[in-house]
C-alpha cells in the first residue's frame, strides 16, 4: 500500500512561504534605497503587491488543503496539533498579507 504524506508536508510549506515574504518586506527597502540598490524605485510597489497577492492567495491555498488533508487522512489529536500549531498561523499571516496587498492596490 503506497502512503500519502503531502498533508504534512504541505503546513509547513505555507508557514515558508508567508516567512518569506516577511522575509522580503524587511529587505525590499535596503535593496531599493541602500547603498548596494539592486532594484529601481518605480519597482518597489508593484513588486511588493505581487509578492504580498501571490505568497497570501498560496498560503490560503496550501492552509486549506492542508487542513483538510488532515481532518480526512490523519488521526484526530495529530490533526489538531498540526492545525493549531502550522496552520492557524499561515493562514492569520495569509489573510494579513492579502489585505496588505487590497490596500496597496487600492492607495494606486
Amino acid at each position: 500500500m503506497i502512503r500519502r504524506y503531502e498533508h504534512f508536508l504541505l503546513p509547513p510549506l505555507a508557514l515558508a512561504i508567508q516567512v518569506a515574504t516577511v522575509c522580503y518586506t524587511y529587505f525590499a527597502p535596503e535593496n531599493v534605497f541602500g547603498a548596494g540598490a539592486m532594484l529601481s524605485e518605480t519597482w518597489l510597489w508593484p513588486l511588493s503587491v505581487a509578492v504580498f497577492a501571490v505568497s497570501s492567495l498560496c498560503g490560503l491555498y496550501l492552509t486549506s488543503r492542508a487542513s483538510y488533508l488532515l481532518l480526512t487522512r490523519s488521526a484526530y489529536p495529530i490533526a489538531a496539533t498540526v492545525i493549531l500549531t502550522l496552520c492557524v498561523p499561515a493562514w492569520a499571516l495569509s489573510v494579513f498579507h492579502l489585505h496588505a496587498a487590497f490596500v496597496f492596490t487600492a492607495i494606486l
